[in-house]
């Protein structure tokens, strides 16, 4: 009995290895990112010793290695937001710039989507991560997909046939570990490893990244004191510098800043990516100052003339919110790098802002300004209602004449979609994370 026991055992050892030996190692969907240089970069992470081949419009491309295996020294949240303690990303992350007018693509027997000449529909999502957070209270039950919609969001976005997705900032939100006993995010990864990366991110949004190629923006949880290594590793469109992998707290400064750029949409449109993550809620100056200025000069170059322009930040420019009691249109520095009195830029060529960090729903037309889109609502526990639903409520709290309209909603999580409409123009509407639409609306700026 105990000879035929350990037979037993020995076998079921050998297959358990067997079966591990004809395991595909663990990766991502290959994805695909609209590059800082006006480009495209294929991209995928893999647990496999080397980067693969990609086929591109039928021809044999390698991939090339942008990270390998790696693992972060522990450093301290800067918000007092996680505990001091490693950053592993064991898998490999490979990348190849696709070929400009590239048709077709694909990578480990998976098609990748490819940007088209003409981008037509955009699915915007923004703060989509599950949040764990002590400093807050904030123990959002990752484990109920009601709680924490994200993978249905992405699933009904990606129903919308998109040809691009806008992430606007905030991909990573499990900073805590979930308190004992609580059985809505018990077994939550978290930190700003890998781990807490894929089970915030690349896991629920994967029918999503094979839908259509991604323009991504950086928000304030991808600082470098936060989860700023794996914003670098997997998602920043640009070049992986040695000074720019939020390694070394010493060159912060450098790797929460890139400058903007333009995603071509076609047909006289463009998308302008500014990179705010680090701007913060405090007044400028000096350097940080100059730097943001700077940014604010090339968004003005970038946006051209005659275009459609929109541009997006992680911070709204000019969202109506209430702060103890007050309402303010614009609540954060950007002000300051725009050089305008009431803190909301002019832009005079651009159409409208597309931002997220404030977890709602809300489009404001301001008289002169861009129009603000705040697509904040994808996943993220929701803050307390502290904007107007809408402008008689606005007016009733104050609001300045230059105000001409405003939505808001709260408690519900969903995706946006901009749509370019036969006669040049563009909508946008709002979906709940079922697909239904919530509001609508042309897109029109008021002199």
């Amino acid at each position: 009995m105990l000879n035929a026991r350990l037979a037993l055992a020995l076998a079921l050892a050998l297959s358990s290895q067997a079966a591990q030996a004809n395991t595909p190692p663990p990766a991502t969907r290959p994805y695909v990112i609209a590059a800082s240089d006006g480009g495209a970069l294929l991209r995928l992470a893999t647990g496999a010793q080397t980067c693969p081949s990609a086929t591109v419009d039928g021809v044999s491309l390698p991939m090339a290695e942008r990270s390998p295996p790696r693992q972060f020294p522990p450093r301290p949240s800067a918000s007092g937001s996680a505990a001091a303690a490693p950053s592993a990303f064991p898998l490999r992350v490979c990348e190849l710039t696709l070929p400009r007018g590239a048709k077709q693509a694909s990578v480990v027997g998976q098609p990748v989507p490819m940007i088209p000449a003409t981008v037509r529909r955009i699915v915007l999502v923004g703060d989509t991560g599950c949040r764990l957070k002590q400093a807050d209270a904030a123990w959002q039950a990752c484990n109920d997909p009601q709680a924490w919609p994200f993978a249905q969001v992405a699933r009904a976005a990606a129903a919308a046939k998109p040809d691009l997705v806008l992430h606007v900032g905030d991909y990573h939100y499990r900073e805590n570990a979930c308190p004992q006993g609580n059985a809505g995010c018990a077994g939550s990864p978290w930190a700003y490893g890998w781990d807490a990366w894929n089970a915030d991110f690349f896991a629920p949004a994967a029918p999503l990244l094979a839908a259509a190629p991604w323009v991504v923006v950086r928000g304030n949880h991808e600082e470098c004191a936060r989860a700023g290594q794996g914003w670098w590793l997997l998602l920043d469109p640009h070049a992986l510098a040695p000074n720019a992998a939020c390694a070394d707290p010493a060159q912060d400064g450098d790797a929460n800043h890139t400058a903007p750029y333009a995603v071509e949409l076609g047909g006289g449109a463009r998308l302008i990516v500014a990179d705010f993550a680090a701007l913060g809620e405090k007044a400028l100056q000096g350097a940080a100052l100059d730097r943001y200025r700077a940014d604010a000069a090339q968004i003005r170059t970038l946006a051209r003339a005659g275009d459609t322009n929109f541009v997006t930040a992680h911070y709204p420019f000019s969202a109506v919110v209430q702060k103890k009691g007050k309402l303010e249109i614009g609540s954060n520095a950007i002000g300051d790098a725009f050089e305008a009195a009431d803190r909301v830029p002019a832009l005079p060529t651009v159409t409208a802002m597309l931002a997220g960090h404030v977890h709602m729903l809300q489009v404001a037309v301001v008289r002169g300004r861009p129009v603000q889109i705040v697509n904040g609502f994808s996943g993220t526990q929701e803050d307390a209602p502290k904007a107007p639903a809408n402008l008689a409520e606005a007016r009733a709290a104050g609001a300045p004449a230059a105000l001409a309209d405003v939505f808001s909603q709260f408690g519900v999580f969903g995706f946006g979609l901009l749509e370019r409409l036969s006669d040049g123009r563009w909508r946008y509407s709002a979906h709940d994370q079922h697909g239904k639409t919530l509001y609508s609306t042309i897109i029109a700026r008021l002199p």
